[in-house]
């Protein structure tokens, strides 16, 4: 099956509340001013040193060699976009097939899955699947190093009457796979394969979307 290994920092939200009270009706006295501005701040820049510290140990944990290859995968750019890709035709549905599959390797390596969400339905449980593996590993502080891959055949096929999706078979390449979970030196390694999968693509709103995806057994 066709293999997923993203990491999107963790947000950390601050609450501050100020409290003062009275008694009788009076003011009982001054109360030393609080700014959460400050407080706020401080916790925030807590939070950061925390993180820095965090990743400083898993820096050393990993080593050099490691370190410069999970760098060099989070600057990964990203795949360009067809130029048809806003087109209904046969040939953009195989070029957006092809397009996603780039952004399903896109989003493994640097954690980046804006687009490849951007691309998928609700409905499409593959999609689902490799958003949650790739978000969990790169939170932890995980990649996958940048792998070969090639749409070595795409097959578009028309509509059939009365449904909204195109089949579209891609032929993939893909090969070894390396990941690393971020808090040890061990990595471990997927072999090459081509995998043969049914994609079913929509055009709507002059873009395309995935909503399933399916490994063709042999």
């Amino acid at each position: 099956m066709v293999r997923s290994g993203s990491w999107v920092p963790a947000l950390a939200v601050v609450m501050v509340s100020v409290l003062a009270g009275c008694s009788g009706g009076g003011v009982s006295g001054a109360s030393p001013s609080v700014d959460p501005y400050e407080v706020g701040a401080s916790a925030m820049a807590a939070a950061a040193s925390a993180s820095a510290s965090a990743r400083a140990s898993r820096d050393a944990a990993l080593g050099p060699d490691l370190v410069a290859r999970r760098d060099a995968a989070l600057a990964t750019p990203p795949p360009d976009k067809p130029e048809n890709l806003g087109e209904d035709s046969l040939e953009a549905a195989a070029a957006a097939a092809v397009y996603f599959f780039s952004l399903y390797r896109y989003a493994a390596v640097t954690g980046d899955t804006k687009d490849f969400e951007a691309m998928s339905e609700q409905r499409c449980k593959f999609c689902a699947d490799l958003v949650d593996k790739t978000t969990r590993l790169h939170q932890e502080g995980g990649w996958a190093d940048p792998w070969e891959q090639t749409a070595e055949k795409v097959e578009a096929y028309p509509l059939n009457p009365g449904y909204e999706y195109h089949q579209v078979d891609v032929t993939l390449f893909m090969g070894d796979i390396t990941t690393c979970e971020g808090n040890s030196p061990d990595t471990k390694t997927t072999p090459a394969e081509t995998e043969k999968l049914h994609v079913a693509l929509r055009y709507h709103d002059g873009t395309w979307t995935v909503g399933g995806v399916e490994v063709v057994k042999p």
